[in-house]
């Protein structure tokens, strides 16, 4: 099911910045007693309910912004690995609201994904909710894709290059198709089964989607390229791209992944969300000694105009993912179940 278009007249799809309004308004709020009190918990369908795109992009606007200007507070990443699967952790916070975000995602090899939030009020010092983490960081990574997309590509439709089509490649044709990007999809995916079920999931759309057998297939000719996978070999190679094609890179985000072959890079413009982990377990990670300083934050292209792309000007956006997004999404989800009520409080004392 996809989200419908917003009613106000923001024409999304010229190539503007997106506004980041929404990602400002938060309700009035009254700060608790000290001590212990009641958490509150938002289960998948509530979270799923509070995530709307034009709040959703214009605050993973807003953060990537903030994270290049330097003014997110610090974040923390790490993976535990364990057989058979590995546990990811993101912890990331906001001054206002003053909310910390601590995400444990279960990444088992077979592919699945299970996980949870925990919300902290750091001017309380309280533990103030546990949610849901299921769709939220499918719907934060295809927001950062969005976004990147917007400000790289510019204006006009483009075809686009699906390489992977697990749920956050479905988000991120949902959020493409949001801001009107696509002018055709080309979907890969190691099971056929999955590209199926991406097929089916964009319903009565008006965009062509079409599933390649062979990733070069898929690739060759997009001008829009959007990795998804947890590949740990390359599998996009220099000679199947287009000139100038934009690539966003979402899949490499802790060491080991790799889904752009070495030729990728060479001679790029190359963006990232977050520039420091990119440089350490990224895309980026893999650049030859002395080159890092080709790799700039994204965020610094949304305060100005979008990239003109020059003929055989090639474009990677190295994404790892952002605790500083994951703060900010989860602070638009509290202001909404506040608002709507959702949720059911449990007295963990």
């Amino acid at each position: 099911m996809k989200c419908g278009k917003n009613s106000d007249s923001t024409n999304w799809s010229n190539g503007e910045a997106i506004p980041y309004s929404h990602a400002r308004q938060q309700p009035e709020r009254t700060l608790p007693v000290s001590g212990a009190r009641p958490v509150l918990l938002l289960n998948r369908s509530e979270v799923n309910s509070l995530l709307e795109w034009p709040s959703l992009l214009g605050a993973t606007q807003q953060a990537l912004i903030d994270l290049a200007g330097g003014d997110s507070l610090p974040s923390v990443a790490s993976q535990l690995v364990v057989p058979g699967a590995a546990l990811h952790l993101k912890s990331g916070a906001l001054t206002s609201p003053p909310v910390i975000s601590v995400k444990a995602n279960l990444r088992p090899d077979s592919g699945s994904t299970s996980g949870a939030i925990l919300v902290f009020d750091h001017e309380a010092q309280v533990l103030t909710t546990v949610m849901s983490s299921g769709d939220l960081t499918a719907m934060r990574t295809a927001a950062i894709a969005a976004v990147a997309a917007r400000a790289l590509v510019g204006p006009d439709r483009v075809s686009v290059a699906l390489v992977g089509a697990g749920p956050v490649a479905r988000k991120v044709a949902e959020a493409l198709e949001y801001l009107e990007i696509p002018s055709e999809v080309r979907v890969w995916s190691r099971s056929r089964a999955s590209a199926d079920t991406l097929l089916e999931s964009t319903g009565e759309s008006d965009i062509d989607y079409r599933v390649f057998d062979g990733v070069d297939d898929a690739i060759r000719g997009a001008e829009l390229i959007v990795s998804c996978t947890p590949a740990r070999s390359p599998m996009i190679r220099s000679e199947s791209l287009a000139p100038g094609a934009v690539i966003l890179a979402m899949g490499a985000d802790t060491a080991g992944k790799r889904e752009l072959a070495a030729g990728v890079l060479e001679s790029a413009t190359i963006y990232a969300d977050v520039r420091e982990d990119a440089l350490k377990v990224g895309e980026s990670a893999y650049l030859v000694e002395g080159e890092s300083s080709r790799v700039e934050n994204i965020g610094n292209l949304f305060l100005s105009n979008p990239v003109e792309r020059a003929s055989g000007n090639r474009i990677v956006f190295d994404s790892v993912g952002s605790s500083a997004v994951d703060a900010a999404v989860v602070a638009l989800v509290l202001a909404g179940a506040a608002e709507k009520g959702l949720g059911r409080t449990v007295d963990l004392d």
